[in-house]
């Protein structure tokens, strides 16, 4: 067993459950309104989460820019940090460099698709209405935790809205979380206010690494083989989904994913047009070959 230490983390950072940040139209969208004040204010909550980090005793933050357009400001990042960011981006290229750090912590989380309460609940993208791993329901929060698992690395501390402190705490028991707002629909919420909430994030986050040293957190691994159910929106895309490798159409709307490799399903996530999944014969990366896990049998 590995010594109980945390000394690099990677910080995902998602914009629709930063406090304040509302509307896809108006705030969470490249076209918003709002979209460069929410830049900023997702970026304060990331910088009070590296206040925190480092006041803690961690010795350096990765920060991964998760929102599909860009969220982080960066003349505004906390100059301790680093930065992953940029597009077009692999899922790889953005989560493998999870498999570099000791723990994974995530700032501004929202709820899966379909979540009533979750303000901008949605996984991955819009058109997407529900997405099953092995019959278990799949957020946006939950891959990430077990892609860094299949890295052995994991998923200690989450902030964001109520509905996605609730969903986290169901897959990962023992986990951290800080709540900033809470839901009334997709488009409105009850905030703290920025300052409120960025304190709210130093200090429970320090508290977070604090009780992962006294009792760690294991690393979140399903065991396969596996399968992946998207449903989509509308027939159109499950149209396209259907053409790519090793999807079956299950009814109008609905595609699934087999493999006994969980990168591999996990992979599958993208819009339907895209073309950046991960061939199943690429190399994995050396993190994972060292921890043995999530090797294809």
């Amino acid at each position: 067993m590995r010594n109980v230490s945390i000394q690099k983390v990677g910080l995902i950072a998602d914009l629709l459950g930063a406090a304040g940040v509302v509307s896809h139209d108006t705030h969470s969208a490249e076209t918003g309104k709002y979209y460069e004040d929410s830049k900023r204010w997702l970026t304060a909550e990331v910088n009070a989460g590296v206040e925190g980090l480092l006041a803690a005793g961690v010795g350096e933050v990765l920060v991964i820019d998760a929102h599909e357009p860009g969220a982080i400001h960066f003349e505004s990042l906390h100059p301790s940090a680093t930065l992953l960011h940029g597009r077009p981006l692999l899922r790889k290229q953005m989560l493998d460099p999870l498999w570099e750090c000791d723990a994974v912590a995530l700032i501004g989380q929202h709820a899966r698709a379909g979540t009533r309460d979750g303000n901008q609940s949605q996984t991955l993208v819009r058109e997407i209405d529900a997405i099953t791993l092995n019959g278990r329901p799949l957020g946006e929060s939950t891959l990430v935790a077990l892609w860094a698992g299949v890295g052995g690395v994991p998923v200690f501390f989450l902030s964001g809205d109520e509905a996605a402190c609730r969903e986290i705490h169901h897959d990962i028991p023992g986990i951290t979380t800080c709540a900033v707002k809470r839901g009334i629909s997709a488009g409105a919420e009850i905030t703290l206010s920025a300052p409120a909430a960025r304190k709210h994030i130093n200090r429970t986050i320090q508290a977070a690494v604090q009780s992962y040293l006294r009792s760690p957190i294991p690393p979140l691994q399903w065991q396969g083989p596996f399968r992946l159910e998207i449903r989509w929106k509308s027939t159109q895309d499950a149209d396209t989904a259907e053409h790519q490798s090793g999807c079956e159409r299950l009814d109008d709307k609905t595609v699934c994913f087999h493999s006994s490799n969980l990168l591999d399903v996990l992979n599958q996530h993208h819009r339907p047009d895209s073309r950046s999944s991960r061939p199943a014969a690429e190399p994995l990366h050396p993190a994972v070959r060292r921890n043995g896990i999530g090797v294809p049998a």
